[in-house]
C-alpha cells in the first residue's frame, strides 16, 4: 500500500529491496499521521502541530494526493488568519518560508502574499 501512494517508497522497497525506511527526520506523530493517511486514503489528523513534518514526508516521498492536501489545509489557515492574531499569522510566514527555503515551492509564499496584500 505505501508503494502505491508514494513512487520513492516504491522505487526503495521494489527496486532496492530494502525493507527499512529511516523516518528518523520527523516527528513520531507526523509519521503515525502519514501511515494512517496512506493506508485508509484519508487525511484526517494533520494540524498545525504536525503540518511542517507532514508536508515535508509528502513532499520527499511524493505523495501528492498528501501534498495537494496539506496545500488545501494551509489555505484554509491562511484564509481564516484575523489580522489581529500576530501568532497565527507568524505560524504562516514561517511555515510559507520553510516550504520555499527547504522544499523549494513557492505556492505556499504566494498564498500568504496574496492574502495579506489584499486585504490592506
Amino acid at each position: 500500500i505505501m508503494s502505491f501512494n508514494s513512487p520513492v517508497i516504491k522505487k526503495i522497497t521494489v527496486e532496492l529491496f530494502q525493507t527499512e525506511i529511516p523516518v528518523e527526520d520527523f516527528s513520531k506523530y507526523a509519521v503515525e499521521c502519514f501511515l494512517e493517511a496512506s493506508y485508509s486514503g484519508v487525511l484526517e489528523k494533520l494540524s498545525k502541530s504536525n503540518f511542517r513534518d507532514l508536508n515535508k514526508m509528502a513532499c520527499v516521498f511524493e505523495v501528492d494526493w498528501v501534498i495537494e492536501k496539506c496545500f488545501e489545509y494551509f489555505q484554509e489557515l491562511t484564509e481564516s488568519v484575523r489580522e489581529d492574531n500576530f501568532d497565527e499569522q507568524s505560524f504562516l510566514f514561517d511555515e510559507a518560508m520553510y516550504t520555499l527555503e527547504k522544499l523549494k515551492k513557492r505556492t505556499f509564499i504566494d498564498v500568504v502574499i496574496k492574502k495579506f496584500t489584499s486585504s490592506a
